[in-house]
């Protein structure tokens, strides 16, 4: 396993050590928001969601306007694969947005750039992976399958170049909840156990632990635990 500045990386897309398998019923119908303006790409993704999951609802926009539109009329959705280059949105705009008027939304970015500039920006602006188009359709559904179980994705070859970017944190603030949090994380909970333990919502426990490894600066549940205890947090 190779770590950079304290974070776990993947090989060939696949995480190491990732988190347990997804909390979700097979019955249990999953939510998906694909904000991309090109139908092809859009198809695509649907493709792989379709095959991952039994029960899918998915949610096609094109525009940064018709996101917003269809996030304020559909209500919560399990996650949001968002482009950063639409017609009407360029940047992290839109990915701000989001993030602004719907906190507890799980966001990934999916995106031909590959820049490290654009990664740091948005993962610190609260995206919860940033897969890139190139990826291989195996590489994107176990991105979306460990974002979806509370973890971060940055591929590898993306990852190295982040790094000098993103210094480890010297003064962590994590709020009373998220301690809480942290702590069950370190007991070996899955969001569904830490749910009911502390009688959150999932959408809420994954906001949680998100904001703990930004916090952190790490990208999953093991590395949050290891620099929790360096920091004697828990």
């Amino acid at each position: 396993m190779t770590s950079f500045s304290g974070r776990q990386v993947w090989q060939s897309g696949v995480p190491l050590n990732s988190p347990d398998p997804l909390d979700t019923a097979v019955t249990q119908t999953m939510k998906f928001l694909i904000a991309d303006d090109h139908g092809v790409f859009r198809c695509g993704i649907s493709t792989i969601l379709n095959d991952l999951f039994d029960h899918v609802e998915l949610i096609e926009t094109a525009s940064a306007r018709e996101t917003i539109e269809k996030l304020e009329a559909e209500g919560p959705v399990d996650l949001v694969l968002l482009d950063l280059t639409l017609p009407d949105s360029q940047g992290l705009g839109l990915l701000l947005e989001i993030k602004r008027n719907h906190p507890t939304t799980p966001v990934a970015v999916i995106s031909a750039s590959e820049e490290a500039s654009l990664i740091q920006g948005a993962l610190r602006a609260g995206a919860l992976g940033y897969i890139p188009k190139s990826a291989p359709n195996a590489v994107i559904a176990s991105a979306m399958q460990l974002i979806l179980n509370g973890g971060i994705y940055v591929p590898q070859e993306l990852l190295s170049h982040a790094e000098d970017g993103m210094p480890l944190p010297q003064d962590v603030n994590l709020t009373p909840r998220q301690l809480e949090v942290l702590a069950l994380l370190a007991e070996g909970l899955s969001n569904k156990q830490i749910g009911t333990r502390l009688s959150i919502a999932p959408g809420t426990i994954k906001a949680h632990i998100a904001a703990i490894f930004r916090e952190l600066n790490v990208v999953n549940r093991t590395a949050a635990v290891h620099r929790a205890r360096e920091l004697r947090l828990i």
